[in-house]
């Protein structure tokens, strides 16, 4: 996901008013939802029906509890009313409030046993899913879920580490179309007679395990193209009609995206992938099978091609495999952004890999001074929208960067895939990784990762050169200048450039201390000494010929 506008007052209310989301996946864990949403045209109130299907795994379970705003807890009395709670036709007792559903089983339960329940309920959503005009001024009902925001209009378990099928069965005005995870199983026209108007049944069925955060659906009037199969997977364009021919054009870099992905991580998850002109708040949104992008985004030509890597990338880290908790969300959009950043070099060439890692140092290094104690696997933040940050987009990417240099291109990418096979369909969190990076490297990587991810800031080098020429002796002199306590451990390449000679001799030093003088011995005189020649090390530094 890449985030596109400032944060609405609303989004930071929402967020200090429902905190964070409990999974209480000890006890039970939801294994598929089925939901029934009906929407109209003469009001933004939806109707909803949710099936949900349950595995117990603690026989004390008594009560199962789900996240779902209620009218008293919401915004502008915007909020869900529940009407019945059943479990096999069967009335069962519920308390709905402070934003969560909470039921009473009132039997006891077998470890293991799966039990269905069904949840009606009604009401206006604040957010979650966004029901508003389009830029033509249409009218348009898109899920918009991350982080928690699925509670608004969906029961579920809202949390990431939670993660089920789930199928759409949306009752629309007949004139439009409805999108959303996994494959389409019915598309049938019917009439309301009561109303006097032509309905349409869509049904969606997506059978892979994803979070509440990219389970969503969207519905509006669409252009539509099929455009190709990738290995058996369609690649669909919905947009506006309005938008037909630049919408479908921009999104043609989808199919080559789609070939370097699945050749470097493994088979893409899904039965589909979709791209969709909508109303998200982020430039784009990730969903499952279905990605959402901003109506002004597919208008950026120019730039979208790098969103669509990203949110392609999300199919693997972030989607199949997913953090198992907010605070390791570098996980999936340091990720994405690292592996949009290697579709360049592999597409354009190693150049705009190195002119992208620089852009993102100057990101990480602004967002440093402004929260100079905030690390990238976060557990101290409680605000989710300020996960999104340099952080965990740009020095998460970066962080890659470096673990691919430490380890060499090879097994830094069979280190990806074995990591993404291992807990596809599943969770993660950080310390997984590095389990896997270790497997693969042979190395012991938790100092490395302990540097960069659970502590804040980054080097500051000063540093100087200067050549004897009766000697041929080089003397680089180092030092870590950081305004903290804090020194890393850095391997750093040193390019000699000789004049005459287009590309430099490389030396790699070692600087793990607060000073550090390094001396070679060279056959000629240089034409000048850079350090870092080539953006392998995030720092930032000041080096200089003496």
């Amino acid at each position: 996901m890449i985030k596109l506008y400032p944060l609405l007052p609303w989004m930071l209310s929402c967020l200090s008013l429902y905190g964070f989301a409990q999974v209480e996946t000890k006890l039970y864990d939801v294994e598929h939802y089925t939901f029934h949403i009906e929407i109209s045209d003469r009001t933004d109130k939806i109707n909803g029906l949710a099936e949900i299907f349950v595995k117990i795994n603690d026989p004390k379970t008594q009560t199962l509890t789900l996240d779902l705003v209620d009218i008293a807890s919401g915004l502008d009395g915007k909020g869900m009313h529940v009407k019945s709670v059943k479990k096999k036709g069967r009335s069962l007792s519920y308390n709905h409030k402070d934003n969560k559903l909470s039921i009473a089983l009132n039997e006891t339960l077998e470890p293991g046993q799966m039990i269905s329940l069904s949840v009606a309920y009604a009401g206006i959503p604040a957010d979650g899913l966004i029901i508003d005009e389009n830029k033509y001024g249409d009218r348009t009902f898109f899920g918009d879920n991350w982080p928690d925001r699925a509670r608004h209009w969906l029961p579920t378990v809202d949390h990431p580490a939670d993660k089920a099928t789930c199928e759409f069965i949306v009752t629309a005005p007949a004139h439009y179309q409805v999108i959303a995870n996994g494959m389409l199983r019915e598309e049938s026209n019917l009439l309301d007679f009561k109303n006097r108007e032509e309905l349409k049944v869509t049904h969606w069925v997506n059978r892979i395990p994803i979070p509440t955060k990219v389970m969503v659906m969207g519905v509006a009037r669409f252009a539509v193209l099929h455009a190709e199969q990738h290995h058996h997977i369609p690649i669909q364009y919905w947009v506006y009609p309005e938008d037909r021919e630049a919408g479908f054009s921009a999104f043609e870099p989808s199919a080559n995206i789609l070939q370097f992905f699945s050749t470097k991580l493994g088979p893409y998850p899904y039965d589909k992938l979709a791209q969709v002109e909508s109303k998200t708040n982020y430039g784009g949104m990730e969903n499952a099978s279905n990605i959402f992008y901003s109506e002004e985004a597919i208008h950026t030509r120019n730039k979208l091609e790098a969103l669509i890597a990203h949110e392609i990338a999300h199919q693997w880290f972030g989607n199949s495999l997913t953090e198992s908790d907010w605070s390791h969300v570098w996980l999936s959009e340091g990720f994405a952004t690292y592996l949009s950043h290697l579709y360049f070099e592999h597409t354009y060439g190693r150049d705009s890999l190195a002119a992208l890692l620089k852009e993102d140092k100057e990101r990480i290094f602004a967002f440093h001074l402004k929260s100079p104690e905030t690390t990238v696997v976060d557990t101290a933040t409680h605000n989710l929208f300020k996960l999104l940050n340099a952080n965990s987009y740009q020095k998460g990417s970066w962080f890659l960067h470096m673990l691919r240099s430490k380890t060499g291109d090879d097994l830094f990418w069979k280190g990806l895939r074995l990591y993404y096979q291992r807990y596809k369909e599943s969770n993660a969190n950080t310390e997984d990784f590095r389990k896997i990076m270790e497997e693969v490297s042979g190395q012991n990587l938790a100092a490395f990762f302990n540097q960069w991810l659970n502590k804040p800031g980054h080097p500051y080098i000063t540093g100087s050169w200067k050549y004897n020429g009766f000697g041929k002796k080089l003397t680089i002199s180092l030092d870590q200048s950081q305004q903290t306590n804090q020194l890393y451990d850095l391997e750093i390449q040193v390019g000699i450039y000789y004049k005459n000679v287009s590309q430099p001799e490389i030396r790699t030093i070692h600087l793990d201390g607060k000073h550090k003088t390094y001396e070679f011995k060279l056959k000629k005189s240089p034409q000048h000494i850079v350090l870092d020649p080539n953006t392998w090390v995030l720092m930032d530094f000041v080096f200089v010929e003496t």
